[in-house]
């Protein structure tokens, strides 16, 4: 009877290990197969529906950029309210606008700058360091941005310095 025993537990742990490498040579031949079906798509081999494969551009040429140029917001500097973990916050920016009103957007800097101070020092703790906080104050100072230089005359603000310390 020992023999017996033996052989079936024998049979028993072959089975089990042999389930073990088909599951694993299965998860890995579906990872591989995966992986060469989005390389496939990607690159164009296999085309999607209607879909037909265009050529790829070449760097050498130029791609005419809109006509925009961007206005320098000087450095503001303003002190936080009491409470806050830090004592300053320093902003820089840039206006994107259409070429043609470049002039307008920097004749009218200093009513920008004035908008710009007074909603930054009106600012609570919570605006300030909150979840989100520079998506929204961006929002907020680009809306006064607009207000001040008229519809049309910015594109979009761009936030290259924003510093709490």
């Amino acid at each position: 009877m020992a023999l017996a025993e033996t052989i079936g537990t024998e049979s028993g742990e072959n089975a089990k290990k042999s389930s073990k490498m088909v599951l694993i040579l299965s998860v890995v031949l579906c990872v591989a197969g995966g992986g060469l079906g989005f390389f496939a798509l990607s690159s164009g081999l296999v085309p999607i529906g209607n879909a037909v494969p265009q050529e790829t551009e070449s760097y050498d040429e130029v791609i005419p950029l809109a006509n925009v140029a961007f206005v320098e917001i000087p450095t503001l500097i303003v002190t936080l309210p009491p409470g806050a973990k830090n004592d300053h916050l320093r902003f820089t920016g840039l206006i994107e606008v259409p070429s043609e009103h470049q002039g307008d957007v920097e004749f009218l800097m200093p009513r920008i700058q004035d908008v710009l101070n007074g909603y930054l020092r009106a600012l609570t703790i919570e605006d300030i360091e909150g979840p989100g906080a520079l998506f929204k104050i961006r929002l907020q100072l680009f809306r006064r941005i607009v207000v001040v230089v008229g519809l049309g005359k910015a594109n979009g603000l761009l936030v290259t310095e924003f510093i709490l310390n």
